[in-house]
């Protein structure tokens, strides 16, 4: 498959998050991507005890602390994590069924909607940072 993009829009990603077909670990895992700057290995890596929803954080990343206010969860992140979560107290935060999501299958998955799953971050970072034109500019 041929990649359309290296940084996707806010307009885009509204557009796929609200994707039904695309199954919610791999939508929530695109937010938080594309919200903050943990790596996609490091977020696939977290479990259900690394976050913090009532405190709207991300409390550990690969076995490590996340220092406070690196991650903030949006609305949007809160929202999407608790449904993924359910009544889940433990096991991989990024998972399908019983199954955690990996590599292969993220990265499949992305360029199925005709992008690289790093698209997301970089994205993110271009739209916090102000320098990624929304559409129509």
């Amino acid at each position: 498959m041929t990649l359309t993009d290296d940084r996707i829009t806010a307009e885009r990603l509204d557009e796929l998050l609200g994707d039904d077909s695309v199954p919610l670990a791999h939508r929530a895992l695109w937010l938080l991507l594309w919200e903050c700057e943990v790596k996609v290995l490091d977020l696939l890596s977290l479990t259900r005890g690394d976050i913090d929803l009532a405190g709207r954080r991300v409390a550990g990343a690969s076995g490590r602390t996340v220092a406070e206010g690196e991650v903030f969860l949006s609305d949007r992140a809160v929202e999407l994590l608790t449904e993924l979560i359910g009544d889940r107290g433990a096991g991989p935060l990024f998972a399908v069924g019983d199954r955690s999501l990996g590599w292969e299958e993220v990265v499949r998955t992305a360029e199925e909607r005709g992008h690289g799953v790093h698209a997301f971050r970089t994205g993110g970072k271009s739209h916090r940072r102000g320098d990624l034109p929304e559409a129509g500019e």
